[in-house]
């Protein structure tokens, strides 16, 4: 592979992203809501459990959660908040990567056939492979690393705000760490190749992205699982999870790698 050729392409399709406000705006809005305005509302209003109680799923999550995760130092009255920034919130999170890194994928192949610019593959001195993995990192540095900064964001407001509450910093957790540093990359790459998989066929970024976003379907469910008291996001389940993102990359990786052909997808325009 010729890196310098793979460096230009990622620097072109970033030069379009960053000219492209219709995508990159709504790609802002979830993890600012999910950073900053969530947290802060809960914090305030959480202190005297006004809001917590009148959360969705919430009140069932505190009767069903186990005290034995919470920290020593974390005083009773604020043990349901502490629950909710901490465990309710984390499968929130996994949400922001598979937006971010679908948006952008469907956008940089599929987007190719709607700007009628996709006849200009075949014309690139860029390999399959070195076109491949081009638009690949192009995908996903910016949504891991924007998956990153929300994530970074939240531990800062609820280490600030939630000190005079806590009367401790309370983030990061070893959970959080791993959600952020490892399940977060791998289903950033899955998403992303689950939508390669498709751009062949689809004639629409929103196709594209439809199917993509069959992964918010485990996502809901680990919500519905924790608000229940089925699971919470521990180490055998977050071990789990890893190894079947893996295993799941792999396969889509192998795939992708086998029918990526420019000619196919130009002639399926």
């Amino acid at each position: 592979m010729n890196k310098h050729r793979i460096k230009i392409l990622v620097q072109k399709e970033w030069l379009e992203l960053k000219n492209d406000k219709a995508t990159l705006a709504p790609l802002l809005i979830l993890p600012i809501m999910f950073s900053i305005i969530l947290p802060s509302i809960l914090i305030f209003g959480g202190v005297r459990n006004v809001l917590i109680n009148n959360v969705g799923g919430v009140s069932q999550f505190l009767e069903n959660f186990k005290s034995d995760l919470i920290p020593s130092n974390i005083s009773a009255e604020n043990i349901g908040l502490y629950a909710l920034l901490i465990f309710f919130f984390m499968p929130l999170f996994l949400l922001i990567p598979i937006m971010i890194s679908t948006v952008l994928a469907s956008s940089s192949f599929v987007g190719e056939k709607e700007k009628r610019t996709i006849e200009g593959l075949l014309y690139t001195p860029l390999s399959d492979s070195e076109l491949l993995m081009g638009k690949l990192i192009a995908v996903l540095v910016p949504s891991i690393l924007l998956t990153w900064v929300s994530v970074f964001l939240y531990g800062i407001v609820l280490d600030v705000l939630g000190y005079g509450v806590f009367e401790s910093m309370i983030f990061p957790t070893v959970h959080w760490l791993i959600m952020m540093f490892i399940i977060a990359p791998l289903l950033t790459f899955f998403s992303t190749m689950l939508v390669l998989m498709v751009s062949q066929k689809s004639k629409s970024s929103k196709s594209a992205q439809s199917v993509a976003m069959i992964l918010l379907i485990p996502i809901i469910g680990m919500m519905i699982s924790q608000a229940s008291g089925l699971m919470v996001f521990g180490a055998i389940f977050e071990l789990i999870l890893v190894v079947i993102l893996i295993i799941l990359n792999i396969i889509t990786f192998n795939i992708v790698t086998k029918m990526f052909v420019r000619e196919k997808i130009v002639l399926n325009s």
